[in-house]
């Protein structure tokens, strides 16, 4: 049966509420209008159903997806500057581990300074000299570019400034860049043995110069082709803490 949706709602109301009679007093017949209220009822109940179960829960379930994707992109995002980060620190460690290497092969630390003296004097015994002295002598340091500042723009100001103060009148500290210090020699023995002790001194993975050299032939005739010498070495080290990393540019 077809649903008449252009039914007055008022009258129908109306008629649903009145109570008509015959003519001979008898009930009259039910009215035609109610089958079509209780259509719309049921479809006003199955839509307000359909919206209060199905579709408010969809659309929350709906939005608390999206929140999720969008936490996943920002995630994502997150992930992906965290790898180009590492990447990058990854290379700067990579070069400073090289600068290490190579500063460390070139430069004495604090424990092979103590064993230099050691190996001097192995290297003599093995070329049969004598060394009969081996003291440290004076120790300076070499000076870097740059100041040491906590204040990157005030860097270059206090680098021209010849009185080598800061701002606040203060010296300023300079950068060391390594420490050269001396070792005094007297060794004696035979002349091509010496020169042996020269080339092994050379064959040392650190740098190692000889800064004076004095040889002297010591006449004799039992042992001909003696000299003594007496030299002065010198070699380097880098800067133990953050005290010998800055000193006072004067």
């Amino acid at each position: 049966m077809a649903i008449d949706m252009n039914v007055d709602v008022g009258s129908l109301i109306k008629g649903l509420f009145s109570k008509k009679e015959s003519k001979e007093g008898s009930p009259s017949a039910p009215n035609p209008h109610v089958k079509t209220l209780m259509a719309v009822v049921a479809v006003v109940i199955v839509i307000a159903s359909y919206v209060y179960f199905v579709y408010i829960p969809t659309q929350k379930d709906l939005k608390i997806k999206n929140d999720k994707i969008a936490q996943i992109e920002t995630i994502r995002y997150e992930i992906e500057s965290l790898s180009s980060s590492i990447k990058v620190a990854q290379e700067d460690l990579e070069l400073a581990e090289k600068e290490y290497d190579r500063r460390t092969n070139l430069f004495h630390s604090d424990k092979e300074l103590e064993d230099l003296y050691g190996q001097i004097s192995l290297l003599a015994m093995q070329n049969k000299l004598m060394v009969t002295k081996i003291e440290k002598g004076f120790e300076v340091p070499i000076l870097a570019d740059g100041f040491c500042t906590s204040d990157d723009n005030s860097e270059d100001d206090n680098y021209e400034d010849d009185n080598f103060v800061n701002d606040e009148g203060q010296p300023q500290l300079q950068n060391v860049g390594y420490y050269e210090f001396t070792v005094d020699l007297e060794i004696s023995g035979n002349y091509s043995f010496y020169t042996n002790f020269r080339n092994g001194l050379a064959q040392l993975k650190k740098i190692i110069n000889i800064n004076t050299e004095s040889i002297v032939v010591v006449e004799s005739e039992e042992n001909t082709g003696n000299v003594k010498v007496t030299s002065s070495i010198s070699t380097y080290r880098l800067p133990k803490n953050e005290s010998e990393q800055c000193i006072q540019a004067n």
